[in-house]
């Protein structure tokens, strides 16, 4: 009797209880925001999601999930994610499409991990400045991404920074396609890796070949160090630019080093 009980209990907590449920799952000052829910914490939907870091909205627009019922079985309970909305407009960003998908499992030993997350992005969300806003789309996929003990255990990803544009008042600069690789670095940092060297060739208008690598820590500092070369079409502008911000090495070339504090 007392089994029974038990996994009526389960039943009714996994496939009857409300969507409401799920705030409570969300960790105090989450960064994400849900409201609209409707279904069940089996499979619902929350038509307004908005995902605002220390208050300030990057995205919102609809999210659902849904427990695969067999990785329930296995201990493993897996939640299929999808998101289908926008990133929230700047004053030289307008609102774009956003959608994220994927696969986000959770074992015995409490490691959480996320599969084939695949991601189309404004890329105006990565860098939120008054001065400076990034243009273009930036989609890929992380083909794993594992976290544990508040650690940082694995991940590996690609994309491309699609129709690549930095926007000032003064600058319009464009860099076409960018591919662009994710990893681990540590328990507490990733890497990003970019380089538009085998894509010059075929992308005649650029101004500049860029190789860049930066580390990310979770906490919010990075530290990005980039190797630029001049291109024969690089206009004036970017020449007077890269006298300013960067540092010469002569032919052409330039060293540009960023790093910043959380």
């Amino acid at each position: 009797m007392t089994l029974l009980v038990l996994v009526l209990t389960l039943v009714w907590i996994v496939v009857l209880a409300p969507a409401t449920l799920v705030i409570r799952f969300l960790p105090v000052n989450s960064p994400l925001v849900l409201q609209g829910l409707s279904g069940s914490l089996w499979s619902g939907a929350a038509t307004q999601a908005t995902l605002a870091p220390a208050g300030q909205a990057l995205l919102h627009g609809r999210l659902t999930w849904r427990i695969r019922p067999l990785s329930v079985l296995q201990l493993s309970p897996c939640v299929e994610l999808g998101f289908d909305g926008s990133g929230v407009s700047s004053r030289r960003s307008p609102e774009q499409p956003a959608t994220v998908a994927g696969v986000a499992c959770l074992s015995v030993a409490g490691e959480v991990g996320l599969r084939d997350l695949s991601f189309d992005l404004p890329a105006g969300i990565f860098l939120r400045s008054a001065d400076v806003t990034l243009g273009g789309d930036i989609s890929g996929q992380l083909t794993n991404l594992t976290w544990q003990g508040g650690k940082l255990q694995a991940l590996s990803g690609r994309g491309l920074w699609s129709d690549a544009r930095i926007l000032s008042d003064e600058l319009n600069l464009s860099l076409q396609t960018l591919p662009f690789t994710v990893g681990r670095e540590s328990d507490n940092s990733l890497t990003v890796e970019l380089d538009n060297g085998d894509l010059l060739a075929q992308q005649t208008d650029t101004p500049l070949h860029v190789a860049m690598r930066s580390t990310v820590s979770l906490n919010g500092s990075f530290h990005t160090r980039a190797q630029l070369a001049l291109q024969s079409q690089a206009p004036d502008s970017v020449v007077e630019l890269l006298d300013i911000i960067a540092e010469p090495q002569g032919g052409g070339l330039y060293t540009l080093e960023v790093r910043s504090q959380p």
